[in-house]
């Protein structure tokens, strides 16, 4: 079945991908219909007044930069309450962050920063009013920094890491991002996170030198919510009781 990937990659590039101008829009109505149905259940605006729910399909969306759909609050919840957070010590950083949703639930950890990488400015706009509406008392960093810009202009600072991607890209932009992590890593080894959450390329994170999957979650009838965490340096996947990622 792997075999047949790059095949199927061919066939269903451009108009037929699932974020294309065909498929897209069919795939966008779907993932409405589920996102009012998990905010009725969660009520994750209703209870903070901010505005994370509803996908957003951009006239001018490129079939490489995902459409924004939100991840659901109760995944991210339990996906960052199972990573050992040393208190202000590492950072967040959501690659396609959207109206904002995970970077407001990453504040209620004892993060030292969240960053949330945006390209499109409307979602960059909403993300910021979401940010300011967002003052939960469960509230531990406030300190949130949102860049319109190209993810693979990125800089990382050096300072460990909570990398959170819901299949933002398409394989190729993955690949450039997770080889920019690498780079980071290789010039200063620190403990690094990456988040991948609906991880319909997953063989990229297993294809890096410095990466070891340390857990995996979610429902496998809700492909949505299910997700990988891996690991970059020895010290992060002992934390887990795992054997270490491969450093060289």
């Amino acid at each position: 079945m792997a075999a047949l990937n790059p095949i199927l990659t061919k066939v269903f590039r451009g108009p037929l991908d699932l974020n294309g101008p065909v498929f897209g829009r069919i795939f966008y109505l779907f993932e409405y219909a589920r996102s009012y149905v998990e905010e009725r259940l969660e009520a994750f605006d209703a209870r903070f007044g901010t505005d994370t729910s509803a996908p957003t399909f951009e006239r001018n969306q490129k079939t490489s930069v995902h459409f924004y759909v939100p991840t659901t609050a109760s995944t991210i919840y339990e996906i960052l309450g199972s990573i050992p957070l040393q208190p202000n010590k590492f950072a967040f950083v959501d690659m396609g962050s959207g109206k904002g949703r995970a970077l407001l639930v990453a504040s209620e950890f004892p993060f030292k920063k969240i960053v949330g990488i945006e390209l499109s400015e409307q979602l960059h706009r909403s993300a910021e009013q979401n940010v300011e509406r967002y003052k939960p008392d469960s509230q531990q960093c406030e300190t949130i920094e949102l860049k319109c810009m190209d993810a693979l202009d990125f800089a990382y600072s050096d300072e460990p890491l909570v990398l959170f991607l819901f299949d933002p890209f398409g394989r190729e932009i993955l690949q450039n991002v997770i080889a920019n992590l690498e780079a980071s890593l290789s010039a200063k080894p620190r403990d690094v996170y990456v988040v991948y959450v609906y991880p319909q390329f997953e063989d990229v994170l297993k294809g890096s030198r410095f990466l070891q999957m340390v857990k995996e979650g979610g429902p496998k009838w809700r492909p949505w919510s299910r997700y990988v965490v891996y690991a970059a340096t020895t010290a992060a996947a002992a934390s887990l009781g795992l054997d270490p990622p491969p450093m060289t």
